[in-house]
């Protein structure tokens, strides 16, 4: 939790990696935004890193296998491990679906190893563990809690909605996300990487549904806590309808903070906006967040494409978020108090 109203500032030190010791990087999310992330570290020797990976997906290959087989939705588990996979041959049949076939129709191979190695074992985490050895996985791949998640969607207007599919439905934006009980704890090895992390990241991608959904597993909102370092967020390069809609970067960093998030040191944007492409982007309102206390780190994150970027460009992101993760030197700040509403001032 964040510090009482007495507390009016606080201080912490950044602690960088030893020289000739690699950063440790514990980055949180799921949907397209981890695995790009993660891609564009894979390949690096300057740092290790662990990605934390939401389990309360309900729709597509995921949802149908979670209902017929009782297993945590293998889908953005897959795209995490072949995103750091050392076997990029195998990492790419991962993501091949079944185009015809009694009940395998619409499913990645993957989808069914995973789900497959977790239903033998027993054990989701374990699960996830042989199918990392199985890829070569370059760092650790854990699912944010030992269990599905069933996610309350509560929006702007007081509906609630269950079920992360439920924002297809929806216009406008969500004010809060919870997990139904009983909920989840994380598996122990979330919680001993947390503890030894140089930065924690928080990565693009559906801020409600997938960044803030990957911190719901019991004992991670507590474990972060206590973390002393730098939070890196990175910032979405657009709005998303039925989610995030109408919201700042600044509300984006007030929801995360109101979830009993980590305290976000830096945001990491664009140096040039995207061009447009029919979507919002993401406003950045620096005097906000500089009341907030977070730092805004502009860098070249977009692909070196003439199209219209969709998405990050991973080893450009990749670059960028080191870069900050790795500054020494102390971070002042403002804390925020209480959880707030997304769209609180």
């Amino acid at each position: 939790m964040y510090p009482s109203p007495a507390q009016t500032s606080h201080e912490r030190r950044r602690q960088p990696a030893r020289p000739g010791r690699r950063l440790r990087l514990v980055a949180f999310g799921g949907g397209t935004g981890l695995p790009i992330l993660l891609a564009g570290l894979r390949d690096r020797r300057d740092c290790a890193v662990t990605a934390v990976v939401t389990v309360a997906d309900d729709g597509g290959s995921s949802g149908r296998l979670r209902r017929e087989l009782g297993v945590a939705p293998p889908g953005d588990l897959r795209r995490c491990l072949a995103a750091l996979a050392g076997d990029r041959r195998l990492a790419e049949a991962f993501g091949r679906r079944f185009e015809a076939g009694a009940g395998l129709e619409g499913h990645a191979l993957g989808n069914l190893i995973i789900a497959g190695l977790a239903e033998s074992s027993g054990d989701l985490t374990a699960g996830v563990e042989s199918a990392a050895r199985l890829l070569g996985v370059r760092g650790a791949v854990y699912p944010a809690a030992h269990s599905a998640l069933t996610l309350v969607l509560h929006t702007a207007d007081g509906i609630a909605l269950i079920g992360e599919s439920s924002v297809a439905s929806l216009d406008g934006s969500l004010a809060r996300v919870e997990a139904a009980a009983p909920g989840s704890a994380a598996p122990p090895g979330v919680l001993r990487a947390i503890a030894a992390a140089d930065a924690v990241v928080l990565s693009a991608g559906s801020l409600f549904t997938s960044t803030i959904a990957a911190l719901l597993g019991s004992g991670t909102r507590e474990a972060l806590a206590g973390f002393a370092g730098p939070v890196v967020y990175v910032a979405n390069l657009w709005t998303q309808p039925g989610e995030t809609a109408g919201l700042t970067l600044a509300d984006h960093v007030r929801a995360i903070a109101g979830h009993g998030g980590p305290r976000v040191t830096d945001v990491v944007v664009p140096s040039e906006p995207p061009a447009a492409q029919g979507a919002t982007p993401v406003a950045i309102d620096e005097a906000a967040l500089e009341r907030l206390g977070v730092t805004v780190r502009r860098a070249s994150l977009l692909p070196p494409s003439a199209e219209p970027a969709i998405h990050h460009d991973g080893g450009r992101l990749a670059q960028a978020v080191l870069a900050v993760a790795a500054l020494p030197g102390t971070v002042t700040g403002t804390p925020l108090r209480r959880p707030l509403s997304a769209r609180a001032r």
